[in-house]
């Protein structure tokens, strides 16, 4: 009884986890994949780290402009100076993310696909359990 109580309570928060890495990291990964779609690496240098507000700017130059890219990204790895890959949008170069960040919620994406593979999982022991339990039952009643 308690176990089949605590697998309910697993699926139920598997599946919650996993909706919400999934719907809220994949929308928002969305905008960078449209701009994946028409992009092209550049090379950028990291200008400004600004820890209270957790955004990093970023600038790089296409077609003799300069770009400045401000994302809402802090990667320990990168500090003032470094070069990180830009992907810009070709349509709109002042449409931009850093490879960093779309792996972080590449990332993120695929553990809320995880969580829900996990609730199908525990899904599929639940209902097995009770089979097997109600099998178990009817062999008892049979014996007596």
């Amino acid at each position: 009884m308690i176990q089949n109580l605590r697998i309910k309570y697993a699926i139920i928060a598997s599946l919650l986890i996993g909706f919400m890495f999934t719907i809220s990291f994949g929308l928002y990964g969305y905008t960078y994949y449209e701009i994946y779609l028409h992009s092209e690496p550049v090379y950028g240098i990291v200008e400004n780290i600004d820890y209270d507000s957790g955004t990093t700017t970023i600038s790089y130059i296409k077609d003799a402009y300069k770009y400045k890219s401000t994302v809402h990204f802090i990667d320990s790895g990168l500090k003032v100076g470094d070069k990180t890959t830009v992907y810009y949008d070709v349509r709109n170069p002042s449409k931009s993310f850093i490879y960093e960040q779309a792996t972080i919620l590449l990332f993120f994406f695929g553990i809320g696909i995880f969580f829900i593979v996990l609730s199908i999982i525990l899904i599929f022991i639940k209902t097995y359990k009770e089979k097997r339990s109600t099998k178990k039952r009817k062999k008892k009643r049979r014996v007596k």
